[in-house]
């Protein structure tokens, strides 16, 4: 049989909103160059690749349009998604994604998937220059958080407003740039999420930034459970609760197209 192809929203309950990924259940072998071509065929901000290993264990890639990276959150979302509600396993059972970033556990509830990452410990850092160039706005505080720079702004409506300069944050380590606000109403924080380095100028809704998120917010509102908004263009919503040295996300998904490749 071919292997199958899905589009999916991840991080909502509505078509078209949340952040789409395609997801792939290969039924063979396919080199790494073949998978990095379709992802830059289609074009999504990820393409998420999922073998079998055994029983409810497997194999899960993400690429972007432009290469492979470590952890991706909507993509392992998706991706359990489609292996639950396509029948690929049972809606009861635990499933095991192996990936670069180690083994990673996925349940289900009622209609809402459960991922748990590791947290990423930030620190407190010193607003440079560098930094300085990337928002219009002034930079409250900044942190690094083991892989990827956090900027804070004094409101949402900045956070909303910020148009960065994608120029200057090619310039900077890591993947990508967190910018973030407490939130208001019913949310404890707003972000967004830009990584034009790794060919997503600005990422819709963000698994990988919210494990450096929680861990940001958790030392300045003294909380460890949240609901978060990522102010991107689609828009989403996440459940985060921080236990011991992981971030438990709560999200669910939306099946766009099915088919065969």
């Amino acid at each position: 049989m071919n292997s199958q192809y899905y589009l999916i929203n991840a991080f909502t309950k509505e078509k078209f909103k949340g952040n789409p990924a395609a997801i792939v259940f290969l039924r063979e072998k396919k080199t790494d160059e073949w998978m990095k071509s379709l992802a830059k065929e289609l074009n999504q901000p990820i393409t998420a690749f999922i073998s079998m290993k055994n029983d409810n264990n497997y194999n899960l890639r993400w690429f972007t349009p432009t290469e492979e990276i470590n952890l991706c959150g909507h993509g392992t979302l998706g991706a359990a998604h489609i292996l639950w509600s396509e029948g690929f396993c049972s809606s009861e059972s635990t499933i095991n994604f192996y990936t670069r970033s180690g083994l990673l556990r996925t349940e289900r509830s009622e209609e809402q998937i459960i991922l748990r990452f590791n947290i990423k410990e930030s620190t407190q850092i010193e607003v440079s220059e560098d930094l300085k160039r990337v928002t219009e706005f002034p930079i409250k505080d900044a942190a690094w958080a083991e892989d990827r720079y956090i900027l804070v702004l004094e409101n949402h409506e900045m956070v909303h407003d910020v148009k960065p300069n994608l120029e200057a944050i090619r310039e900077l380590e890591g993947p990508g740039i967190i910018i973030t606000s407490r939130g208001t109403d019913r949310y404890d924080f707003v972000s967004r999420y830009f990584a034009p380095k790794i060919g997503i100028n600005e990422d819709y809704v963000t698994g990988s930034a919210h494990c450096a998120l929680a861990s940001y917010w958790s030392d300045r509102l003294n909380k460890k459970d949240f609901t978060a908004f990522q102010d991107s263009e689609r828009g989403g919503e996440i459940k985060l609760k921080i236990r011991g040295d992981k971030v438990e996300f709560i999200g669910g998904c939306v099946t766009l197209i099915k088919g065969h490749l």
